[in-house]
């Protein structure tokens, strides 16, 4: 038995009010001794314990009146749970379709997508002239203005029939608590969902107990019909990672991609293709052999020729159903940012503290021009002196290079501080009368970096401290090195060093390249969004001839290369939650009204309000996004698929039935594709309201009681 109105029950704890009255009542009575009447003491307390058995009688039947009453307006209802035929009550139905790709996998009659929209057609001949019909495709839930009411099942089914296939993938926690908010405000007392699915394991495995709207909530029912009972042949692209991440003009770019077979043979000669939308829409294709249920890395090189925003797609062509049965996951974006120019800040105390690290930026530039036959600046350098930092705004440089700054004060840390906390990356070169206390202090301390401790000793001129070990995995050191190793490279153009700053590691920060007397050179710490790398000497010659190196030039200009390299947006997931942080651009106001446009023309508006913009609702198909404020163009991010769909793997209905009993304690309807669907729900619903019994049983119980206390009233009489 179940109740549709379970709030009621709350009613019974009025069960208190008979018991309180009749120990009230009990309290009342005394006994007082007649010494003429003791002869009857005897009767009377015969009749007395026959009264009170009455009493007793009184109190269990106004108990059972009101237990039977709240009971009867909690609405019970047994043996289904849509009520006896020809009693069916006014019922609020959300119907779900499943859009999501992997319904894109063949059966016999068409695809399981096409299946799931016959089976709500039909499901549709169900309901009732005064049903209360709600329906959505899943990916649509939660998008604002979209009307999901139905007044008229002819307008129900043509919007179902309009439905098509969609990008966005939503867990089961999603799907109910968007259903949960649909079904809130109806009034009615039976609320089912409907939902038809191909029952695939990877996205309805992820129930989470937290999310559980049946039974607490009021939903009646909760309905599964598959719409799928085979797994499809699927070749998908899982991932595509930009493996360069330090972008120069003229220079390659890596890409590498993740291609699966999820069928149970092999799979030969498929074409992998790289498109790049860049000035020479440039095209690769790479021919691969998969074995079965297995996956095969593809790695892309190319020079893109461009700068500013740009990307591509890899893409899986020449399919075949035999071997691929879903096209929405034979395509995944990437896109990067190549920097036009590079605006860089020194500070130092004087101009000849950063002439080396002036000179490697200037020989990077001059091959840059050599090769694109460009005129232009690429490292634009503004130098000023240490005591002006706060006076100059940082938000227009890339990088800052500080170098024998003596001490911070207090504004000064702040100023750098909020510099890195935004994506800022600084570079710092100590002096040699640099204030270990100060930089501890001020500095440090306000960046919550590890301290830094006096130099390390003076080695002799003829065994200076050499690099021992570098991090070659940082993208600094990417390419720098003649072999993989890079060891050999490393111990003969290691440069010299006679003593330096003792920098440390911890919380926030990695050690890049460490000497042989075990301290370090570099380090990298991260702040906030930003990072900060600090030397342990300065870019001179007076403590180790480290600018003189062949290894100097590269290593300054891909330190400031990555430092600057903060354009770069992270890849979005269609339907999920993608947050931009508007104080990044500059040049955007409250109340600008935003353009994001889509590889394939589509417009969206946006209207900022306030810093931090959720772009979920209008990432909702597979591409690359661009962001624009009127003609400029703010951003570009890849948009891709969740690789969960696609993996086809499907639960059985015995498997659903227990999922969700465990998950959720709850029992749900699982319809299988080849069961008649009618005449299966009309069964499910089968079952008869019994508020009705509950209320003949109340007027038992209080005409009892009324019996009984009138015998107990014709006996006092007699009395």
């Amino acid at each position: 038995m179940t109740f549709l109105n379970p709030a009621i029950l709350w009613g019974l704890a009025a069960v208190s009010v008979p018991i309180l009255i009749h120990i009230f009542n009990l309290r009342r009575t005394k006994k007082i001794e007649f010494s003429t009447l003791m002869f009857l003491k005897e009767i009377q307390q015969t009749r007395y314990k026959k009264i009170k058995f009455k009493q007793l009688l009184i109190l269990l039947c106004r108990i059972a009146f009101v237990i039977s009453l709240v009971i009867a307006f909690a609405r019970p209802f047994a043996s289904g749970y849509l009520g006896a035929a020809g009693e069916i009550p006014r019922s609020s139905i959300l119907f779900l379709l499943d859009d999501s790709f992997s319904m894109q996998e063949r059966e016999t009659e068409g695809s399981s997508f096409d299946n799931a929209k016959k089976k709500l057609t039909e499901t549709l001949g169900i309901t009732a002239d005064n049903d209360e019909l709600y329906f959505s495709p899943v990916s649509k839930l939660g998008l604002q203005g979209k009307n999901v009411l139905y007044t008229d099942p002819d307008e129900l089914k043509d919007s179902v029939t309009r439905t098509k296939i969609s990008d966005v993938t939503r867990d089961p926690n999603e799907i109910f608590f968007y259903a949960d908010r649909i079904l809130e405000n109806s009034s009615n007392p039976y609320k089912e969902i409907f939902y038809f699915t191909d029952g695939q394991k990877s996205t309805i495995n992820s129930l989470n107990p937290e999310t559980n709207i049946f039974g607490k909530k009021g939903i009646t029912k909760f309905n599964i019909v598959l719409s799928s009972a085979r797994t499809g042949n699927n070749i998908s692209i899982d991932t595509v990672n930009v493996l360069t991440k330090i972008f120069e003009k003229n220079k390659s770019v890596k890409i590498k991609c993740t291609v699966t077979n999820r069928n149970t043979f092999n799979v030969s000669n498929k074409s992998i293709i790289l498109y790049f939308s860049g000035a020479k829409n440039y095209r690769d294709e790479k021919v691969i052999d998969i074995p079965a249920g297995s996956s095969v890395e593809t790695e892309f090189s190319f020079i893109p020729g461009i700068t500013g925003y740009c990307g591509g797609n890899i893409e899986i062509v020449d399919n075949i159903l035999a071997d691929d049965e879903l096209i929405n996951d034979n395509k995944r974006y990437f896109s990067f940012k190549i920097p036009e120019r590079v605006n860089v800040l020194f500070i130092s105390p004087s101009t000849s503290d950063l002439d080396f690290v002036r000179l490697a930026l200037t020989a990077s530039e001059e091959l840059m021009r050599d090769s694109l036959n460009n005129s232009a600046d690429f490292f634009v350098i503004k130098q000023t002196g240490t005591n002006d930092i706060q006076n100059t705004d940082p938000k227009n440089f890339d990088c800052i290079v500080i170098a024998g700054k003596q001490s911070f004060t207090q504004e000064e840390a702040v100023w750098l501080n909020s510099y890195m906390q935004n994506g800022g990356g600084v570079i710092i070169y100590p002096g040699n009368d640099i204030s270990i206390d100060n930089y501890n202090r001020v500095l440090m301390k306000t960046l919550d970096l590890p301290f830094i401790n006096p130099s390390f000793g003076n080695a002799p001129e003829s065994q200076p401290f050499r690099f021992e070990k570098i991090d070659l995995e940082h993208p600094i050191f990417d390419g720098i090195f003649r072999s993989s190793s890079g060891q050999d490279y490393i111990a003969g153009e290691s440069p010299h060093v006679r003593s330096g700053l003792n920098i440390l590691t911890g919380q926030n920060s990695i050690p890049l390249i460490k000497l042989n007397n075990e301290k370090n050179f570099l380090v990298e710490y991260t702040c906030g969004k930003g990072k900060l790398l600090f030397y342990s000497v300065a870019p001179d010659m007076k403590n180790s001839d480290f600018p003189a190196s062949n290894l100097f030039a590269p290593i300054t200009v891909r330190s400031i290369l990555y430092l600057s390299n903060r354009s770069q947006f992270k890849e979005a997931v269609t339907g999920k939650d993608y947050f931009l942080d508007l104080k990044n651009f500059g040049t955007v106001s409250p109340g600008d009204t935003l353009h994001i446009v889509t590889n394939d023309g589509t417009n969206s508006l946006i209207v900022r309000d306030s810093n931090l913009v959720n772009l979920k609702n209008y990432v909702v198909n597979t591409s690359n996004y661009r962001i624009y404020r009127k003609n400029n163009l703010l951003g570009e991010y890849p948009a891709n698929f969740n690789k969960k769909e696609s993996d086809l793997e499907k639960f059985t209905p015995s498997e659903l039935v227990k999922l969700f009993r465990e998950k959720y304690k709850t029992e749900i309807n699982v319809f299988t594709p080849d069961e008649k669907l009618t005449a299966s729900i009309l069964s499910a619903r089968n079952g008869r309201e019994i508020w009705r019994y509950f209320i003949i049983l109340a007027l038992i119980f209080i005409a009892s009681e009324f019996y009984i206390s009138r015998s107990i009233m014709t006996q006092n009489q007699e009395q």
